[in-house]
C-alpha cells in the first residue's frame, strides 16, 4: 500500500459489508459477554454515527483476517474479502477504511486463519494508533471468534470467492488511491534526506513533482496507472469473473477513468494557483475535483456493501 505523509484527513471511514448469520463452525474461544450481541456489518461503519450508538455494546461481525495482521496475535485487521494482505486506508492518510481492528482479551491471542470468522466483542470508540501506524476511530475489544462456512448460507459464495481470489478489490482500491492523487495532488507531501545534514526535508508537491510521480515506474510511482490499457485491463478482469453480474463495478472503473482524465487535463492546463504564505498550490476547481472522487469512492463503498451474508 502506498502511503504519503498525512496532510488532509478525509472525513470518511469507508468500510466493507458483511452481516452475521446463524452459521456452523468450531469455537475459537469462550464468549464472555452476557448481553445479546448486535449484528454489525462493515456497511454500518460507512457512518460513524451508527458506530457511536454501539459504543460499549457487544457486537458480532463476520469477515476475514488480513494476512498482514500482527504476528503477536494480540489483534487482527478484519476485512470482508479473503486473501487481502494489506488493510485499506483512506487515500493520503493512515486512517483505516474497509477494515476493522479487532483485539483479543488481555493476555490472550488470536491464531491466524484464512477461513471466514465470526467475531464477538465489545465496541469501543476512541482515537487509536497502533504499532503499524494505522489510525482508527473505534475498535472491537475483548473479542473471541469462531470459523464459519459461508458456502452453506450464501448463494453468491462462488462469485464472492472469485472476486477475492482475483485480487480485483485491492486493485480497484489502489485505482481510487490514484484517482485521489491526481484530483487532490496539492494536499500531498513528498520529501528527501539532506545529504549534508542527514535531516528529513518535507515539502508540498509542485506540478513538476506530480509529473515525476506519474512517470515513475517504481513502487512509489504511478507510471503503470498511466498506461493506455490500465483501465480497460481492470474492466476485462471484472468481466472475466462475470460478464453480467458486476457491471456496477465496471461503472465505478469507468467513472474513475473519466475523473482521472479530467484531473490530468486540469493539471496540464495549469488550473492552480500558488499560495505563497503556505508554500503550496491550490486547485482552481478543487471542490469539483474532490467531490467527483468522493462520489466514486462512495459508490465503491456501496458496492462493497452489497456483499452481505
Amino acid at each position: 500500500m502506498r502511503h504519503f505523509s498525512k496532510t488532509h484527513v478525509v472525513a470518511l471511514v469507508l468500510l466493507l459489508a458483511l452481516t452475521a448469520a446463524l452459521l456452523s463452525g468450531c469455537a475459537g474461544g469462550s464468549k464472555g459477554a452476557s448481553a445479546e450481541p448486535q449484528t454489525l456489518s462493515f456497511a454500518d461503519a460507512v457512518s460513524l454515527d451508527k458506530i457511536k450508538k454501539m459504543n460499549g455494546q457487544t457486537v458480532q461481525i463476520i469477515g476475514y483476517m488480513a494476512t498482514l495482521s500482527p504476528v503477536s496475535g494480540k489483534y487482527v485487521y478484519l476485512m470482508n474479502m479473503p486473501y487481502q494482505s494489506c488493510p485499506f486506508c483512506v487515500p493520503n492518510t493512515t486512517q483505516l477504511s474497509n477494515t476493522m481492528a479487532v483485539y483479543a482479551p488481555e493476555g490472550k491471542t488470536f491464531d491466524y486463519t484464512d477461513q471466514a470468522v465470526r467475531f464477538t466483542g465489545t465496541m469501543k470508540l476512541g482515537d487509536y494508533s497502533d504499532e503499524y501506524g494505522y489510525q482508527y476511530n473505534y475498535r472491537i475489544v475483548d473479542a473471541t471468534y469462531e470459523t464459519v462456512d459461508l458456502s452453506e448460507v450464501s448463494e453468491r459464495y462462488g462469485l464472492w470467492q472469485s472476486i477475492a481470489s482475483d485480487g480485483i478489490v485491492g486493485d480497484i482500491n489502489s485505482m481510487l488511491d490514484f484517482e485521489h492523487f491526481v484530483s487532490q495532488w496539492t494536499e500531498y507531501q513528498s520529501g528527501y534526506t539532506d545529504p549534508d545534514t542527514g535531516e528529513d526535508v518535507t515539502f508540498m508537491l509542485y506540478a513538476g513533482d506530480v509529473q515525476n510521480f506519474l512517470e515513475n515506474d517504481g513502487p512509489a510511482g504511478y507510471a503503470s496507472y498511466m498506461a493506455d490499457d490500465y483501465f480497460p485491463g481492470l474492466i476485462r478482469r471484472v468481466r472475466a469473473i462475470s460478464d453480467t453480474e458486476l457491471e456496477d463495478l465496471v461503472g465505478i472503473i469507468e467513472t474513475a477513468q473519466g475523473n482521472v482524465q479530467h484531473a490530468l487535463q486540469e493539471l496540464d492546463d495549469g488550473n492552480y494557483v500558488y499560495d505563497e504564505p503556505n508554500d503550496k498550490f491550490i486547485l482552481n476547481n478543487n471542490d469539483e475535483l474532490y467531490n467527483a472522487w468522493y462520489d466514486n469512492y462512495i459508490q465503491f463503498s456501496e458496492w462493497l456493501g452489497t456483499w452481505e451474508v
